[in-house]
């Protein structure tokens, strides 16, 4: 008996049972359509919507939201959805993949930046402009996943794939949120790092609709290709399958799909992933019934998580529909890989026995690096508003330049760059530790839940705690320290009883990095406008806040753990080769993965926790230096004048 790319066996469903389930699937998407229509701060009947359509009356505030504001946005979720699920479907039928979609292997983060710099560059910039940058966004994205992936010696494994798109995805977020507080943009443009459908309207309609219907089209000119190529490469071959002309144009399908939903929605998560596992599980691995059903039901999900995400605060609030998938989708991850793939994850990176002895080229790679270092760290603290000669550096650091040069060089720029230096290398050494530990080269220290738990941590102290407690430099980098080692400590606990295996500890943390990340913006949503830009300064990051105090305390974190990595290292070379020559070596093997883990997140997050815009410093008309970290108004604090909401919200007296 043949499996699908979700391990799902290829069952024999009759047409009606296939029939009768498109059809509730149907009624259901249906369903959460008409209460999309009706649901919102103002009553209105099916009626009214009716009227508005048949006959409208421009004057009417009913007939406007009814006709201009919920329909568009009840049909955008219903297309979005859609698309995002049938990508999803064709995505793991071609790949063999039960992990693909777009938003995990790259396609959306992708798409969002693109999009974004298309905006930015041409702010004028049509529907049709936007989809067309979407489209080739996506499959940058997509490419970079593939050809990360094929770098690695294990090739297209599910796990590899699924941790390149992390990779990719984490790189292409990153650039996106540079890009948005170097450009100090509004919440518009925050709102392509969330993703969601509040402001959908007519023209976005009409812009996406010919996009979706040509890519629907082509997949189910594909499907039955598909179908085949989801037995595997070689039956498809020998079935006479033109595998290359069915892989060309089921992504092109794919592009058509993921672009134009992206393009209006942003990066909505989980979607694609999710629905095509539940599709196959209703009707098998045909995927002539798998791509139309994932559509419908992709479709029907999205309109009933947009209703929630309307319903959730209240109001004039809402949650962005990516922050609700996202929260969804994770537990659904979390299942997969802990019960629909537990005999298809395994396969870490191929380790091959090196020698004891370094070559000589490799004995030269540390003093090399030694020396850059030095290079560019005299170089960080010449460089700045005011330009500095290396002379008077030299003159000021012995103590002989004007109070102007010593203020600059020994209260702002030696600090800093003392603290970059601290901050890099504990980050360095937890990386190293989590691939050797993990026996996995894409592993770094993020990946399992580690920002997302300090993060957390920090948002709640800020919702929770007075402004004496937050102004610490003590109390939030331990509350971050805390997060970061909960969080791990719950990926642990759901491999519980598979801990050896580097690959679900990995997906895991995948999975659960973006339920925290979820609550998290649920959290900050609450706060007050002074504490939401706190928080966003904080996850943003920087080494622009450091001074003494914080090479101080980071130094503390350093000097205890780092020695205490190092004392390990034999046992780290010994977890690398595998738990098989690590046990037989008389290694526990859960037992020192999960201390040295410990470990690892300890230094990771005591780095992170003071990079994160904890506190910030400028100078005073007094020559000192002041905490703006919660003021309203800094004299030079770029993050304080970007960090606006990424949240939509109507103007006072609008009720739609």
């Amino acid at each position: 008996m043949a499996t699908d790319a979700g391990g799902e066996s290829s069952l024999k469903i009759s047409s009606n049972r296939f029939v009768w389930i498109l059809t509730i699937a149907i009624l259901l998407a249906a369903i959460a359509f008409f209460v999309s229509l009706l649901h919102g701060p103002k009553d209105i009947g099916l009626g009214t919507i009716i009227q508005s359509i048949v006959s409208h009356d421009s004057l009417s505030d009913l007939h406007m939201i009814a006709r201009d504001i919920r329909l568009p946005r009840a049909l955008v979720g219903l297309l979005v959805g859609g698309s995002l699920a049938a990508a999803g479907a064709v995505m793991q039928g071609v790949t063999r993949n039960p992990l693909a979609g777009p938003s995990i292997m790259g396609l959306s983060s992708g798409a969002s930046l693109m999009v974004l710099m298309a905006m930015i560059a041409v702010p004028a910039l049509s529907y049709n402009g936007t989809i067309a940058a979407s489209m080739v966004g996506a499959a940058l994205g997509y490419g970079s996943v593939l050809t990360v992936a094929a770098m690695s010696p294990g090739g297209f494994g599910p796990a590899r794939l699924a941790l390149a798109g992390t990779i990719i995805s984490s790189l292409f977020g990153a650039v996106t949120h540079a890009l948005i507080i170097y450009h100090r943009m509004a919440g518009d443009m925050l709102y392509w790092t969330v993703g969601g459908i509040a402001t959908a309207t007519w023209p976005q309609v009409a812009a996406i609709l010919p996009f979706c219907t040509v890519g629907m089209i082509g997949a189910m000119v594909f499907a039955s290709g598909i179908t085949v190529l989801s037995l595997g490469n070689e039956v498809a071959v020998g079935l006479g399958q033109r595998t290359f002309m069915v892989r060309a144009g089921s992504t092109l399908c794919v592009l058509f799909l993921t672009g134009s939903a992206v393009a209006v929605a942003g990066p909505v998560g989980f979607v694609g992933l999710m629905v095509p596992h539940v599709c196959r599980m209703l009707v098998g691995s045909d995927y002539r019934r798998v791509i139309p059903l994932s559509f419908v039901v992709g479709a029907g999900m999205t309109e009933f998580a947009d209703i929630a995400a309307r319903s959730l605060i209240g109001g004039y609030k809402e949650v962005p529909l990516g922050i609700l998938t996202a929260a969804l989708g994770a537990p659904c991850f979390i299942w997969l890989i802990q019960r629909r793939m537990a005999n298809r994850l395994e396969g870490g990176l191929t380790l091959q026995a090196s020698s004891a002895r370094v070559p000589r080229s490799r004995k030269l790679v540390l003093p090399i690096l030694a020396g850059l270092l030095l290079v560019v760290f005299w170089a960080r603290i010449q460089l700045g508003y005011t330009s500095m000669s290396p002379i008077v550096a030299l003159e000021t650091l012995f103590g002989h330049g004007t109070p102007a040069d010593e203020l600059v060089l020994l209260s702002f720029r030696l600090p800093r760059a003392v603290f970059a230096v601290l901050a890099g290398a504990g980050i360095a050494v937890a990386g190293a530790m989590f691939q050797s530990i993990l026996r996995n080269d894409l592993a770094e220290p993020g990946i399992l839940g580690v920002s997302a738990g300090a993060n957390l941590a920090i948002v709640l102290v800020l919702a929770t705690m007075t402004k004496s407690v937050m102004s610490s430099v003590f109390f939030l980098p331990a509350s971050a320290v805390c997060g970061a080692m909960a969080a791990m400590l719950f990926v642990y606990l759901l491999c519980l009883g598979s801990q050896h295996s580097a690959i679900r500890l990995l997906l895991t943390g995948v999975a659960v990095s973006s339920a925290l990340g979820a609550f998290t913006l649920l959290i900050t949503l609450q706060l007050s406008e002074r504490l939401y830009k706190f928080a966003v300064a904080f996850t943003a990051g920087s080494l622009s806040t450091a001074g003494w105090n914080y090479v101080a305390v980071l130094g503390v974190w350093l000097g205890i753990l780092i020695p205490l990595a190092w004392s390990h290292a034999p046992t780290l070379n010994v977890l690398r080769t595998g738990d098989e020559p690590a046990t037989g070596l008389g290694v526990a093997v859960a037992r020192r993965s999960f201390f040295l883990l410990a470990v690892a997140v300890g230094i990771c997050a005591s780095c992170m926790a003071l990079s994160g815009g904890v506190m910030c410093f400028e100078p005073a008309g007094n020559g000192k230096s002041r905490s703006y970290g919660l003021e309203s108004n800094p004299k030079r604090g770029e993050i304080h004048d970007c960090t606006t909401t990424m949240f939509h919200h109507r103007p006072e007296g609008y009720h739609p």
